[in-house]
């Protein structure tokens, strides 16, 4: 990529194709431009760096820069702050994006900060990005009930933290990454240390604590697509890596733990789960997350998920978990139960072992077996920087200390992804809940990369920078009206807009229902429980746990049951997204509309606790418009914002001009809440094996071309959408259809859909198609066969 270098006396500029950034000597303080010089992001007024003495207690602004000169195609600066300290200064650029280098001239561990002026609306942070940040302090309480509340809105403006880490129940997808996608700018930093983030009226930073050097913070300029395909191009890079989700994990799942909380045992589960299936529900995985291993669950000697096929499968005398004794007595029936039924086993997994009992651990052999020695033996547990073994002291299960496998310790990690599959589990849930503070954000990352690499289903809860799941879970819903950060409603859409703004769109919002801890006759439990299926239900992921007839309410029953079906119905379209969104790191599956619609002054303030219009795109043909938040129990109606274009309600076949917004509209319960627009074209299978069929609605519009991935992850086929008026669905019955298909030569681009391709010469030579009509929206519906382009073109009579 070519740059080129001016020098003034006060300024040096750096010209590139994209962007040009001004750096004014005094202060370093650096402003980017785009190509035609419109501000992207302005200086700070004051200076563009920060860093402390060696002992890190005084923080001093940048005073003067000279530039020293090139290296490759990086420029270098040297930057002396007002403490009389230097420092090295690299600038690389990219063709999107360039990366800071800042490194102090002596030896040290410092606190270092770059910033630019404020910048809002602004948006990601994944969990932190969630959490207000006007707590008395950040150290984690001693347990996982973490009350302090949700934030008010998507945007984090007026967000400051000062040390960020993984920590406890709510901060576990630890990110920096942080999007204006209205200004066409975002930004990261990448450490797995204590990280420090500002957005306020002084000033946008980003920043570390106890650090050597700032080695990897970048800044990103262009269309959301662009931002999106550049940051995970470079996650990549810094060691970050996605995998590609697998199909069945967005099929509907279940939770034991929604079932039966903390005390699941097999015949518990096994009759859950032959209610569920005697009830007609569709369920394609299922979690046992906890006390499948050996001991008193009261007892803190009890096995864990690291006490490796130690089933507790024999009855023990002096128990008093009141459970049954032994809880499996046979987990191999247990698992075949799960295979005869198409559900696939997915059992919790912690990274982290019990320490002996000299070392303040409950390790206990019988339980435990041998697996802690071997891992002491071997050098497999993650040590500090002076050579000591990181310790937790505070964790929710177990308790102890505990002891952390070292997961880039290539050795370690196989050791004990051989070790968890000795389980016998198709898959895992990785669910492990550290209060202490260590430091190792990234350390769960290559637990799952590895046992996704071993053909694994994943649910991920901890990670860093990248989500290398099948799914990620964002933290336990409860039912509540905002009684602390688990029982507030507000917080669950905001914490998935989190994710997703962070580059994360293989969503999963948690068990429908909550936990079994609510009477299922209270009627507010019996509203929440009906709205939450229904916001599950049109997220990229759902699951059930507690048991919708146990409300006793037949509406609301069948309204959950409609929302099971409605999205295992759509599933392969959902996971078509899910895969084009890890090809192209654009949050596609699960899209907030201040990301999908950054152009439209009206999508920027919607999501907040107050109008509570929280809209998304689920893929490229839905706009998902749920009733949620604390007013589940006794609101009925919410103001609509329909983006530009045509728009048809799924559930009555109206249709809308955008954008506007649809005041007091209608939400009932029982009602699946999406509009149908974009590229308007959906697909769907009515029962587990049968073909796609692809959903044509009047809204799709003239020139789309759809790219439809279908279950197995790679085979594609497109349908593309030619019309001779783009009038909506009252003038279809005036149209004659014609649906036409040849074979898909080509792969083609990655986007999932696009406009003004969809006229080919080939189009009329194709072999006609057969096709139907749905009620209510009259879309079109016919089979989709791998490796085939369709075309739908509309002709008058």
């Amino acid at each position: 990529m070519e740059n080129h270098t001016v020098q003034t006396e006060t300024t040096i500029e750096i010209h590139s194709l994209h962007y040009s950034v001004f750096i004014d000597r005094e202060g370093f303080r650096f402003r980017v431009t785009d190509a035609s010089g419109m501000p992207l992001v302005e200086a700070h007024p004051v200076c563009g760096l920060r860093w402390s003495n060696i002992a890190g207690t005084v923080l001093y602004d940048a005073a003067a820069a000279d530039y020293a000169g090139a290296r490759g195609q990086a420029a270098v600066f040297r930057v002396r702050n007002k403490g009389g300290d230097e420092a090295e200064v690299v600038l690389h650029p990219e063709e999107h994006s360039f990366r800071l280098a800042v490194t102090p001239a002596k030896e040290g561990k410092y606190v270092i900060e770059a910033r630019t002026a404020s910048v809002r609306p602004i948006y990601g942070m994944g969990d932190f990005g969630s959490h207000t940040d006007t707590v008395l302090t950040e150290d984690a309480p001693a347990q996982g009930k973490l009350d302090i509340p949700a934030r008010d809105s998507a945007d984090l403006f007026g967000f400051s933290r000062k040390d960020m880490v993984n920590q406890g129940t709510n901060m576990r997808f630890l990110t920096t990454f942080a999007i204006c996608p209205g200004k066409g700018f975002a930004q990261v930093l990448f450490a797995e240390g204590s990280k420090r983030a500002s957005f306020t009226l002084e000033e946008n930073m980003l920043g570390a604590n106890g650090v050597r050097s700032l080695g990897s913070l970048y800044y990103f300029f262009g269309d959301t697509k662009t931002i999106y395909r550049e940051y995970q191009r470079v996650r990549h890079e810094e060691g970050y890596p996605d995998r590609k989700p697998k199909y069945d994990m967005f099929r509907v799942g279940w939770e034991a733990y929604g079932s039966l909380g903390w005390n699941a045992y097999q015949s518990a589960v096994e009759e859950a789960l032959a209610e569920y299936r005697e009830r007609g529900y569709e369920l394609a995985w299922g979690v046992v997350g906890s006390g499948f291993w050996k001991g008193d669950r009261k007892s803190p000697e009890q096995g864990t998920t690291t006490s490796f096929n130690l089933w507790d499968t024999l009855e023990e005398e002096g128990r008093t978990d009141g459970l049954p004794n032994p809880r499996y007595p046979d987990p191999e029936r247990m698992k075949s139960l799960f295979k005869a039924s198409g559900i696939k086993l997915l059992l919790g997994i912690r990274h982290h072992f019990k320490a002996p009992r000299d070392d303040g651990g409950y390790h206990n052999p019988v339980n435990n077996g041998a697996f802690v020695e071997e891992g002491l033996e071997r050098g497999y547990f993650l040590r500090r920087e002076d050579g000591g073994l990181v310790r937790l002291t505070n964790a929710e299960f177990p308790k102890g200390t505990l002891y952390v496998l070292d997961s880039r310790n290539r050795e370690a990690l196989d050791w004990f992804v051989r070790l968890a599959e000795t389980w016998g589990a198709e898959g895992f849930k990785e669910d492990a809940m550290v209060y202490t503070k260590h430091y190792a954000d990234g350390n769960w990352n290559p637990i799952n990369e590895a046992f996704m690499d071993r053909g694994h289903l994943v649910i991920v809860r901890n990670s860093a920078y990248s989500a290398p799941g099948d799914v990620i879970r964002i933290n336990d819903t409860y039912y509540g009206k905002g009684e602390g950060f688990h029982f507030d409603q507000e917080r669950v859409p905001l914490n998935l807009f989190g994710f997703a703004a962070s580059g994360v769109s293989n969503l999963y919002p948690d068990i429908t229902g909550g936990t079994p801890k609510t009477d299922p006759s209270l009627p507010s439990y019996q509203w929440y429980f009906v709205r939450n299926a229904m916001f599950n239900a049109v997220c990229p992921a759902m699951s059930m746990g507690r048991k919708p007839w146990e409300m006793q309410h037949p509406r609301f029953e069948a309204a959950v049951k409609k929302a099971v079906d409605w999205h295992n119905r759509y599933a392969p379209y959902i996971y078509s997204s899910v895969v084009h969104a890890f090809r192209s790191g654009y949050p596609e599956a699960m899209c907030p509309l201040h990301i999908a619609f950054p152009e439209e002054p009206g999508v920027h303030g919607l999501a907040n606790r107050h109008t509570r219009q929280y809209e998304w795109m689920l893929g490229p043909s839905l706009l998902a418009a749920p009733l949620y938040g604390n007013d589940f129990e006794t609101a009925q109606t919410r103001d609509v914002y329909l983006p530009s274009g045509d728009w048809m309600e799924y559930e009555t076949g109206r249709c809308y001009r955008g954008p506007q917004i649809l005041k007091d509209h209608p939400r009932p319960a029982d009602a699946v809440p999406v509009f149908v627009g974009g590229a308007g074209i959906l697909v769907r299978r009515d029962t587990p094996e049968g073909p796609c069929m692809a959903e044509v609605y009047p809204t799709a519009p003239d020139g789309t071309v759809y790219r439809f991935i279908h279950p197995d992850g790679i085979s594609e086929s497109i349908v593309a959408v030619r019309k001779v008026c783009s009038k909506m669905g009252q003038e279809m019955g005036k149209i004659s259809w014609r649906v036409t298909k040849t074979p898909l030569s080509a792969p083609g681009a990655p986007e999932a859909w696009s406009h003004g391709n969809g006229r080919d010469a080939a189009d009329s030579l194709g072999q006609p198609v057969s096709f139907g009509r749905l009620p209510v929206s009259e879309a079109l519906s016919f089979i989709l066969e791998p490796g085939m382009k369709y075309t739908a073109a509309a002709e008058f009579q």
